[in-house]
């Protein structure tokens, strides 16, 4: 059984001086750390969309073509408490002065974890594949139809989709997870979404143009809107001068 119950997704834009590094560095060495103590809290990492990156970007429609940085939040049991806890320590350290970094946010919210793929050739379980050094993910965010118009695409995710994903040369798995009323807070951003993170072992850029292809084709026919797929590198902590502005 998968430990993990829940994505809390924060994608963003880049700063308005095009300078990212003061708030990568604030994120990746203050306010990251700070989320373990909570009890639910299983991981935290996030990604930033390189020029590499954003010339294969197959699909970035309206404010999602403005996203450069993605943050995904694994949380558990108790999702409610770690959920509520994760809000209330934000708080807490705003009050400390630590929460004065900031960028242009284009979504945030909790999800629920639907399924996990892991790719043959990696011999580890699905359960396990974000915790298998990767150099990035690509991420693929769909507007739902609302159900029962999409329980036959869902299914498709379960047999053909994921599973052709995680064959992708260069991904080793894939998550998938959506939208519910169940866990949604008055902060969450408003919309119904599917979000799908393949994780890569391979160089993002080259791997995202095998996935472009595949990605259109696979929600061509979806009765909902695709409205962001494009490959994110890895933020490695000490790296993040690669994403100042001349990234």
């Amino acid at each position: 059984m998968n430990r993990v119950k829940v994505g809390f997704f924060s994608l963003s834009g880049s700063s308005e001086t095009g300078d990212d590094r003061p708030y990568l560095d604030w994120h990746q060495l203050d306010h990251m750390p700070e989320q373990y103590q909570l009890p639910g809290m299983v991981q935290g990492q996030r990604w930033a969309a390189t020029a590499r990156c954003r010339e294969v970007t197959a699909v970035a429609l309206d404010q999602w073509a403005l996203v450069r940085h993605v943050v995904c939040y694994l949380m558990g049991d108790p999702v409610d408490e770690t959920i509520d806890g994760f809000l209330t320590l934000g708080r807490h350290l705003a009050e400390l002065g630590r929460f004065s970094q900031s960028l242009p946010s284009h979504y945030r919210g909790a999800l629920r974890l639907l399924e996990a793929h892991a790719a043959p050739r990696v011999l580890i379980s699905p359960e396990v594949v974000p915790f298998r050094p990767h150099l990035g993910v690509y991420l693929i965010v769909a507007e739902s139809a609302g159900r029962p118009a999409e329980d036959a695409h869902r299914q498709r995710m379960h047999t053909e989709v994921l599973p052709t994903l995680a064959s992708t040369p260069g991904v080793a798995g894939a998550w998938s997870y959506a939208t519910t009323p169940a866990i949604h807070r008055p902060m969450f951003s408003g919309g119904d979404y599917q979000m799908t993170l393949c994780y890569l072992d391979a160089d993002p850029a080259v791997v995202g143009e095998r996935l472009g292809p595949v990605v259109r084709d696979a929600w061509a026919t979806a009765p909902g809107r695709l409205v962001l797929a494009a490959p994110f590198e890895s933020m490695m902590r000490w790296d993040w001068d690669r994403f100042g502005p001349s990234a």
